[in-house]
């Protein structure tokens, strides 16, 4: 998908879901940019989740900067009060691009169903802003997120979720690092909790373009689909147990692939570049 082909005035925003470890200065961050308005882009990076905040900041205002935006703008919310403020207000209003960074998941929780949160539902309904997140910030933005778990086995206990923000289509929850970490059992468990999620597993340096009702793969690695919609779950008795699941359909999926959230079918874009 080209960044603006086929889109009318008042489609909806889109989401960059990144699973971490983005190379800076081209790519995914490239591609950010682009669609948030190039050189005249108004980019507020959200250091919410990341323990070294002003280190964040500065490592991604540098990228930007480099990237031609001369307007980053950092806003840390510390708890329910800053994401409740006039100033988190104000920042998301006028950005044309917002951008989550990686860290710990738990810290947004004090966004989830804030002032803040709305307003970024709101940009995204009116289609006045791009959002993307990476690792941490692309757990979040569904309306379930994992905030933690591993394990070799698909059960209750492989992972811990929560309320997200809300801003992905309703069927996604979200897995970063995936490949990487081998979080395929996780990713199962979560959606096996209820089987109306799409669950997502987006490897490093890689990420999705949310489109609506479709996605666009971007980036070096592969994006999991696991989709349950179809399968058939039968919880154990107990929480350490083996859940047992079947019917589940797998796709995997590098650069270029398109998958349509709503009929769970893939195909293969048109050819572009890796980004």
């Amino acid at each position: 998908m080209d960044a603006d082909e086929g889109r009318k005035p008042g489609d909806p925003g889109r989401l960059l879901v990144i699973g971490g470890a983005e190379c800076r200065g081209s790519g995914l961050l490239e591609r950010f940019v682009e669609l948030s308005g190039g050189e005249a882009a108004r980019i507020v990076l959200v250091t919410t989740a990341t323990g070294a905040p002003e280190e964040v900041h500065a490592d991604y205002e540098r990228v930007f900067r480099k990237l031609g935006v001369d307007h980053t703008r950092e806003l840390r919310l510390r708890g329910r009060s800053d994401a409740d403020g006039d100033n988190a207000a104000k920042l998301l209003d006028d950005a044309t691009g917002v951008f989550f960074s990686g860290g710990d998941q738990s810290r947004l929780r004090a966004l989830v169903g804030s002032r803040a949160n709305e307003i970024l539902r709101e940009r995204l309904r009116a289609g006045g802003a791009v959002i993307a997140g990476t690792s941490a910030g692309a757990t979040a933005m569904g309306r379930t997120m994992i905030l933690g778990g591993e394990g070799p086995g698909v059960s209750a206990a492989t992972v811990r979720t929560g309320p997200g923000l809300g801003l992905l289509p309703r069927a996604l929850i979200i897995d970063m690092h995936f490949s990487e970490r081998g979080r395929l059992p996780r990713l199962l468990s979560a959606m096996a909790l209820d089987l109306e999620y799409l669950g997502v597993g987006i490897g490093e340096n890689t990420g999705i373009l949310v489109d609506g009702t479709r996605f666009e793969v971007l980036g070096a690695g592969v994006a999991t689909v696991a989709d349950g919609r179809n399968a058939t779950v039968i919880h154990a008795a107990g929480d350490e147990d083996p859940i047992t699941l079947f019917g589940v359909r797998l796709h995997l999926l590098p650069a270029g692939c398109v998958f349509d959230i709503a009929t769970g079918e893939a195909t293969i874009g048109p050819a572009h570049d890796r980004y």
